[in-house]
Parts: C-alpha cells; sequence; structure tokens
C-alpha cells in the first residue's frame, strides 16, 4: 500500500489489547480509495494540471510584455480553474462517512484552499478586465499561483491517505504500464505483454539519465510454439520431403533460451511402373534436436533487434541427419524459429506502443537477452537509455498519470 497511512507503515503489535493492535488496521483499510474514486481523483488530478498549465502560460506572457495584456488566455484559465474546484467538492462529497471522519483534517484545508483559489483568481479577473499593464499582472497570477499549487499539494496528500499512487516528475522511477500487442504468425495470433521501468542513474542540470527496461513476454508463444512451427515446417511431398513436427518446447537459458523439437521424417520417391506412377519409401526416422536463441540488439542499425539460432545436440541418424546438418530442413527450421520468436519480442522495440510519448524519440536500446519469468516463463529483457529534460520528466508523469486513470475508469 503507498502513503503514509497505508497499510505498510502500521506497526506490528507489541503487546498490546488485539482489538486495540486491529484498530489503525481497519482505519487504514476504512480510507482505501475505491477502483471508481481513483479513476475520479485521476481525473481531478488532470484538470488541476490543466489550470496550473494556463496559468503557466499566462505568466510567461506577463514577463515578456511590458505593457497591457491580452486578456485571451482568461477564459481558458477560468474554465480550467472551475473544473479543478466544482472536482474537488464532488470529491470530497463522494467520500464514504469513515473516509469523511478519517480524511477530515485535509478536507478542512482543501476548504480554505479553495476559498483562497477563488479570492485570488477573482483579484486577477479584476486586474484583467481593467487591462492593467504587465507589471502590475504579474504578483496577482503569482499568487493565483502560489494558492494553485498549494490546492494541488493537498490534493497529493489526500491521495497518499487514500493509497492512491501518482507519478510525479521528481520521482527516481517510473513503472511504465503494461500493454498487449498480438502478432501474426502464419495463420496463428500471439498475444505479447511488454512492460518495463525507467531508474534515474544521472542528472546534471535540466537534462536526467534513466536506465531503461522492457520486458516482452513470450509466455503466449511459448504454450504454441508447437503450432507454430508446424505451420512453418509440415510438408507432405507425394514425391519428396514430409516432415512433422511432433513436439515442441521453448524454455529459457538465460542469456538464451533453449528449443528442442522432436519431429518424424520421411523421403519418398516416385516412380513410374507400366505407365503408372507408383511412390516409395527410401527413408523413415524420428530425430530430436536441440535449437540454442540468443538476441541482441544490432550496432549498425539503431534499436533493431536480431534473433540468431545455432544447433546443439542433434540425436538423429541416417537421411534425417543430413538433411538437418546441411540440408535444407536445418536451415528452415532455424530460420522459422528465430524469425518466429524475433516477431513476438519485436513488440517491445517498437516504442510507439511500449513508451509512453514524452519519452519515445528520446530512448535508445543497447543490449537483449532472454530471461525466466518464474516457473519456467520466457521473456526478452530489452536493456537501454533515456536522456530527458525535467520538463520531459513532468510531461511523462502527467502521461502515466492518465493511463493509469484510463485503466481504472469503470467501463460504460
Amino acid at each position: 500500500m503507498a502513503g503514509g497511512s497505508g497499510i505498510s507503515g502500521i506497526s506490528r503489535p507489541s503487546g498490546v489489547d488485539e482489538k486495540d493492535s486491529m484498530k489503525d488496521f481497519h482505519q487504514a483499510l476504512a480510507l482505501q480509495a475505491t477502483s471508481q474514486q481513483i479513476a475520479e481523483f485521476q481525473g481531478l488530478i488532470k484538470s488541476i494540471e490543466t489550470a496550473q498549465a494556463e496559468l503557466q502560460a499566462l505568466l510567461q506572457q506577463l514577463h515578456k510584455e511590458n505593457g497591457a495584456t491580452n486578456s485571451g488566455r482568461r477564459e481558458p484559465l477560468d474554465h480550467a480553474l472551475d473544473n479543478a474546484r466544482i472536482g474537488n467538492k464532488k470529491f470530497l462529497e463522494g467520500l464514504s462517512p469513515a473516509q469523511k471522519a478519517g480524511l477530515k483534517d485535509i478536507a478542512k484545508k482543501l476548504a480554505k484552499t479553495d476559498v483562497d483559489l477563488d479570492l485570488e483568481q477573482k483579484r486577477l479577473n479584476q486586474s484583467l478586465e481593467l487591462k492593467s499593464a504587465a507589471p502590475e499582472l504579474t504578483p496577482h497570477a503569482e499568487s493565483l499561483d502560489k494558492a494553485l499549487t498549494d490546492f494541488y499539494n493537498l490534493q497529493l496528500a489526500l491521495g497518499r491517505e487514500m493509497s492512491i499512487t501518482l507519478a510525479t516528475g521528481e520521482d527516481l522511477a517510473f513503472i511504465l504500464p503494461q500493454v498487449k500487442r498480438s502478432v501474426g504468425i502464419q495463420n496463428l495470433t500471439i498475444p505479447v505483454t511488454v512492460s518495463g521501468v525507467l531508474s534515474q542513474s544521472a542528472a546534471q542540470g535540466g537534462r536526467r539519465t534513466f536506465r531503461l527496461e522492457l520486458i516482452a513476454d513470450l509466455t503466449e508463444l511459448q504454450q504454441s510454439i508447437t503450432d507454430v512451427l508446424r505451420s512453418q515446417i509440415d510438408s507432405s511431398e507425394t514425391c519428396g520431403q514430409r516432415v512433422s513436427i511432433q513436439q515442441a518446447r521453448l524454455t529459457p537459458a538465460a542469456p538464451a533460451s533453449l528449443l528442442v523439437v522432436r519431429l518424424h521424417f520421411e523421403r519418398w520417391m516416385c516412380l513410374r511402373a507400366s505407365g503408372q506412377p507408383t511412390s516409395t519409401e527410401l527413408a523413415e526416422s524420428d530425430g530430436t534436436v536441440e535449437i540454442k536463441l540468443t538476441v541482441a540488439i544490432e550496432k549498425e542499425k539503431q534499436n533493431t533487434l536480431v534473433v540468431k539460432a545455432a544447433f546443439g545436440r542433434v540425436d538423429a541418424t541416417g537421411m534425417l541427419s543430413d538433411v538437418l546438418h546441411s540440408g535444407a530442413l536445418g536451415e528452415d527450421l532455424q530460420n522459422k524459429v528465430a524469425q518466429s520468436v524475433l516477431s513476438a519480442a519485436r513488440v517491445g522495440t517498437d516504442f510507439k506502443v511500449a513508451l509512453p510519448p514524452a519519452v519515445q524519440n528520446s530512448a535508445t536500446l543497447q543490449s537483449a537477452k532472454f530471461r525466466d519469468l518464474g516457473v519456467g516463463g520466457l521473456s526478452v529483457v530489452l536493456e537501454g537509455q533515456v536522456e530527458i529534460s525535467n520538463e520531459q520528466a513532468n510531461q511523462l508523469a502527467s502521461q502515466l498519470n492518465q493511463t493509469l486513470s484510463a485503466q481504472q475508469a469503470p467501463a460504460q
């Protein structure tokens, strides 16, 4: 649980009555936000951030001008402030009786700050109506900015008390939301889930460097790997090669992965006897082959993922051994396996899918490897770097919060 009043912050009982030791626990539970409240709170924060953006734009305009200021920004600013204040009142009114009791101190502070916001907004609007010069307007705009900042900080405090975690631009780490995409391999559709994290590694001036880790979950590909290979390798030529994949198993062997394939092979030849075509089986055998898979990022091509396949142990004899080691079957099997894994793992390298817009153009990949997700689950881990400004970090936090709000909003 997040927040200072969350369950994780409650100390263990130490010789007190059990009823007393559970009191804080139940109080913390009573304050926890519902999914509906989380969605509403995210919308409230977004409306405050919109008001902040409008006010900052006005302040920038005032700092550049010495004469009378165009009051064209007044309407969108008023609209954003009204939305924020109305949203705050609606959210507080919707609290449960237990939440109202537990959050009454913050609610009182918010009520006072709401009055301050209303007063500073009116003062600024009066100056705008009088078409005052920029030097006279600036102090009013700055006072409104301070009141709005106090209002915003109290909202964040309220969210923490209700265990609603929000990202901020000052965070040293950002959890990236999971995204799921489907890839087509032959006639099959394979879902791939990508998640990730950004961890700050350096900061200098207004620039910040983050370590990027993206994880492409290939569990669905693992479960379907037999069918994937059958759709690409199985053949039944009347006169020629007949191959059937009996079973395939893809497992992590970090930093690589290992594919074990059992297959059945036949070689047929067609002859004409007395004018009639006849087919004769020349060879038949079963075999098992191990294929080691590795992933890497091409240095020559930025953010380009490659998958390489190489035979390990081959348990086959006769003609099957020959076609695996030096024939088209062996080459085809390695290529199809590598391409199938690449098709799925490449979802993680599509920054328009895997990353929020604020960092899509600032990310570079440096390495890739396979990793065990636990209980034998397979993933590809992409590691790299993101360099952004403080402003981009703020944008990133806002986009992450918006995504969380959209994910937690109830279906209509």
